[in-house]
């Protein structure tokens, strides 16, 4: 019974992807749509970031969360210095200190 509920679920998943993936082959996006094309990749690492940062033990949790700190404060030095290993630099730094020192 388990093997059949995999079988239906990967194709089923193959299906949807190969349809969308298929239909347009050889076809180009409108403008409109590839320009909002361009904020998928932003809207899913936001959503993703944000219930890890933010859900607690199946909370939301904003008060008591070392990582809010740190969150915060890596998002400020990634939009003044633009640096990627700075920003994780600064984020993991923070949040250690947030951990250790602040939230005991």
């Amino acid at each position: 019974m388990i093997w059949i509920a995999i079988i239906i679920s990967g194709l089923f998943t193959f299906l949807t992807r190969f349809a969308f993936i298929g239909g347009l082959s050889g076809r180009q996006l409108p403008p409109s749509v590839r320009s909002l094309l361009a904020y998928v990749t932003t809207a899913v690492l936001t959503a993703l970031i944000a219930s890890d940062v933010l859900i607690i033990d199946h909370q939301f949790n904003v008060t008591e969360n070392p990582q809010v700190p740190a969150l915060i404060i890596a998002g400020i030095v990634a939009l003044l210095f633009r640096n990627i290993v700075l920003t994780i630099a600064v984020g993991l730094l923070a949040l250690w200190v947030s951990r250790h020192m602040i939230f005991i």
